[in-house]
């Protein structure tokens, strides 16, 4: 019922095992063990608590995880409430949804391209037509007053409600630098078509007063453009 080797046994270039091999309970291996160029596990192995791979390992077409995937303990990434969740050093890099994502913290890039073709675009309307819009939404008391339908009214109303700030983020690895820019919860009263709420995970509450909300900064580039013109 079984083979016991108190010291060495070489059994010829190759063990072939046609059926059925019942090694009792457990195969233990102090040193080392070469299986020819491949393992191949038909159903279920279970390998202790690790298995450690030093050189490459290679997971045919799919590889899936349950939990957290370790590179190191403090740098994983983890499915959280369908969402993708990169942790770098311990801190929040980078969370992934099925609609985009948000980048943490701060992010260097060579080049940024935004798609800007005209065949990806609809309603194209002139900017002072835009902005007018605004301005009578928000005075229409004082717009009914004198209705000229002058651009440079339109664009110097437009530049006189924008207020811009310096600032410091409360939190975060560039809240030690000063900023420049404008806060989104007014310039939403002006240029509400540049203001965006922000996602949040379906693991996170609710923001107290409400979704937070950023500007989309390059747009105005298209207000800036138009007030240099006038």
């Amino acid at each position: 019922s079984s083979m016991s080797v108190f010291g060495g046994s070489r059994v010829g270039a190759s063990v072939s095992v046609i059926s059925f091999v019942h090694l009792g309970s457990s195969l233990s291996l102090r040193s080392f063990a070469r299986l020819g160029s491949a393992v191949s596990v038909l159903g279920f192995a279970n390998i202790g608590s690790s298995l450690s791979v030093r050189s490459l390992a290679k997971f045919g077409s799919n590889i899936y995880s349950h939990g957290k995937l370790y590179f190191s303990d403090t740098t994983y990434l983890e499915d959280v409430s369908n969402s993708l969740k990169v942790t770098v050093g311990g801190n929040s890099a980078m969370s992934l949804t099925s609609t985009g994502g948000t980048l943490h913290g701060l992010w260097y890039s060579d080049t940024v391209i935004s798609v800007s073709d005209r065949r990806l675009k609809d309603n194209i309307t002139p900017l002072v037509k835009t902005l007018r819009h605004n301005q009578e939404a928000l005075e229409k008391p004082a717009m009914a007053a004198a209705d000229d339908g002058d651009s440079s009214s339109t664009l110097s109303w437009v530049l006189r409600q924008l207020r811009p700030v310096s600032y410091n983020f409360k939190k975060g690895s560039d809240a030690k630098n000063v900023r420049f820019g404008f806060i989104a919860d007014e310039m939403e009263k002006v240029l509400p078509q540049v203001v965006r709420e922000l996602p949040t995970r379906d693991d996170e509450p609710e923001p107290e007063g409400g979704k937070k909300k950023g500007i989309v900064y390059p747009d105005l580039i298209a207000v800036l453009t138009a007030m240099m013109r006038d």
